[in-house]
């Protein structure tokens, strides 16, 4: 087994050996230590296509609604995609540079998610503060979100490639305590989004429980195919919460009920009627 391919010490056995494209596909219906990691992204991606497009307000009148539920269904599927591109095609016989292409897709998909799949939660949390905030806070966040894109793509290790996520994740905590505070708007609720990928992500990083049974969960319940359960979770989550942030800012007025000034008040009409 090539080195770049030997990224966890205590999972054993259950690999493929290199194969050529053909043969990547047809491992799919095999058992193998990917196996789950490719089955819970690629049945996510049917139920996404079938399910998520026909629940979203793409009916109303605001074109801003129709460009958060356009980031939505975006930001829900992506991660799947690039994530069952990766393990699917990753022991192939081309080399250790197709390899990094395929991981860096991945990790576009994640990014996609991040950024653009977080985009109606971060114009919700704001929905009702001045016309000015409002832009600010979303030029912060795509901002953020590029610096991480291109940190990630350069990451050169697993933990490098997780901080590089960690401003837009913190601009995300920042809005999200807004809520409970009572400013901006939105679903509180919407926390357990990234409690969620938080919790998979150390999972994965402390590679528990294999490191406590090496060999033992290679082919089930290692900390990888935790952590995919886990990030299938976290975007059902993002996907539930989205959906009544978008319901809560078609509703006529809901800024009124926001501590707001009236010059506040004022100066969120702009963004709005978008």
């Amino acid at each position: 087994m090539p080195m770049h391919l030997q990224f966890n010490p205590y999972i054993r056995g259950g690999y493929r050996p290199l194969m050529k494209p053909v043969e990547c596909l047809r491992s799919i219906f095999c058992l193998h230590n990917e196996t789950v990691n490719i089955w819970t992204h690629g049945v996510a991606i049917i139920y996404i296509l079938i399910t998520v497009p026909h629940l979203l307000p793409w009916g109303t009148r605001e074109s801003l609604m129709g460009f958060l539920s356009w980031c939505h269904v975006i930001g829900a599927i992506s991660p799947w995609i690039g994530s069952f591109l990766y393990h699917v095609f990753m022991n192939l016989d081309f080399g250790e540079a197709v390899y990094k292409y395929l991981l860096k897709l991945d990790m576009l998909g994640i990014w996609i998610c991040q950024s653009i799949g977080a985009m109606p939660l971060i114009a919700a949390s704001v929905h009702c503060l001045p016309n000015i905030f409002w832009y600010l806070c979303i030029a912060t966040y795509c901002f953020l979100s590029v610096w991480g894109l291109f940190k990630a793509m350069h990451a050169k290790s697993p933990w490098e490639r997780r901080l590089c996520f960690s401003p837009p994740f913190m601009m995300r905590m920042l809005v999200l305590i807004f809520r409970c505070f009572g400013f901006g708007g939105g679903n509180p609720e919407a926390f357990t989004q990234d409690l969620i990928t938080v919790i998979g992500g150390t999972i994965g990083a402390l590679r528990i429980p294999e490191k406590w049974i090496p060999g033992k969960v290679d082919l089930l319940l290692n900390s990888h195919n935790i952590m995919h359960v886990m990030v299938v979770l976290a975007v059902c989550s993002m996907h539930s919460a989205t959906l009544q942030d978008l319901a809560w800012m078609t509703k006529p007025g809901v800024c009124l009920q926001q501590p707001m000034t009236n010059a506040g008040l004022a100066s969120t009409m702009d963004h709005h009627d978008l």
